[in-house]
């Protein structure tokens, strides 16, 4: 029987991608997909995969369904190298997932993030009847200037303050892609931030949950205690990405998928949920100190966070301690209108990240977002 894959999914190795992988292993669909993996051979790139899902809480009886034609080996960078693969010739969807998520400035950011997917988007275009492409941006494209909360679909265009090269990847690739391909059916959805997943906690991922651990551990950061922040959890975010995937008729192709107003919480629900998992007394001495202050503190970082780069720690706190002041949220009805319901508020599972995290150095956790 020839193999006659229906989607496509690039990234499935990743945070986000690994979760609606899983997901579609939960509604028993997995078998209709075929993954984009950087690797040499396709079971080099199954082990990749199959270790990824177990974080993800797939069991051993279930991976056993994935089969090596499923691999695709390859990555953005060299899209020439794969795309003639005459598997993808009945490729109906596409999850454009795969990306350099790095809050540095890593070198690969725009040829991945930009060339890789519009190369990427052009071939398959050209050669496949594609009834939807769903390419998952972050919804801080909207930039520095925005209005808050931040509409579905803004764009200011040219005038765009970009908090970060990444940031400033993901809103031209989508620009592009726009314009470059106006006939493809294109579905952007822009993730707020994501952290943890409601049942595993940071067993996928420690990704950006280390910033709260930080800030506990320093009793400082730029914010203030009393102002909230959008973070969905990974799980829910899989969960808005098979809906935007899979139903047939979608009112828009462009949607956040966050935790809103309504959905945020505060870092004082955050860093309470955290202390009672932990048996840790409340914090009572947290101090609300501008950058300049804290990087004051850069010869206490190693007693009080443990080994760690003192310069990163530094950036990270820069970048994140600036985000966390602007209390943005994002509006999220679109996702709302079309059946979703609201996600689970961080504080809700905060606890089960940090319980989750507690043996591993916040610099480690780091790691994933400072490639």
């Amino acid at each position: 029987m020839i193999f006659q894959p229906k989607t496509l999914i690039t990234g499935a190795n990743g945070f986000i991608g690994g979760a609606l992988t899983a997901k579609l292993f939960a509604r028993g669909e997995v078998e209709d997909a075929i993954f984009l993996i950087r690797s040499s051979k396709p079971e080099e790139g199954m082990v990749r995969l199959v270790n990824t899902l177990r974080s993800h809480g797939i069991k051993t009886d279930q991976l056993l369904k994935l089969r090596l034609e499923q691999i695709l080996c390859g990555d953005l960078n060299v899209v020439n190298r794969w795309i003639d693969d005459p598997r993808l010739n009945s490729i109906e969807n596409v999850v454009s997932s795969a990306a350099v998520a790095s809050f540095g400035n890593h070198p690969s950011i725009w040829p991945t993030n930009v060339d890789g997917v519009l190369n990427m988007a052009h071939g398959l275009s050209h050669r496949c009847k594609l009834k939807r492409f769903l390419h998952i941006g972050t919804a801080m494209a909207c930039g520095l200037d925005s209005p808050n909360p931040v509409p579905e679909g803004y764009n200011r265009g040219k005038k765009t303050q970009h908090f970060l090269e990444y940031t400033h990847s993901k809103y031209e690739v989508e620009q592009r892609l726009k314009e470059e391909l106006p006939d493809l059916p294109l579905v952007i959805a822009r993730p707020s931030i994501v952290v943890g997943h409601t049942k595993l906690g940071c067993k996928p991922s420690g990704s950006i949950f280390w910033v709260f651990r930080m800030a506990l551990a320093l009793k400082a950061f730029p914010c203030a205690l009393d102002q909230k922040i959008d973070v969905v959890p990974v799980d829910y975010c899989a969960d808005a990405l098979y809906l935007l995937l899979t139903k047939p008729k979608l009112k828009h192709d462009s949607y956040h998928i966050s935790a809103g107003e309504k959905y945020s919480s505060s870092f004082a629900e955050i860093d309470e949920a955290i202390t009672k998992a932990t048996g840790l007394p409340p914090l009572t001495n947290y101090q609300q100190k501008s950058y300049e202050q804290i990087l004051k503190m850069k010869d206490q970082f190693k007693t009080l966070l443990g080994e760690c780069n003192r310069r990163i720690v530094a950036k990270a706190i820069k970048t994140y301690g600036n985000f966390s002041t602007l209390e943005l949220a994002f509006d999220n009805q679109r996702l709302i209108e079309e059946g979703m319901g609201g996600p689970t508020p961080l504080a809700k599972y905060a606890g089960l990240c940090e319980l989750t995290s507690k043996d591993i150095l916040i610099s480690e956790q780091m790691k994933f977002d400072y490639k």
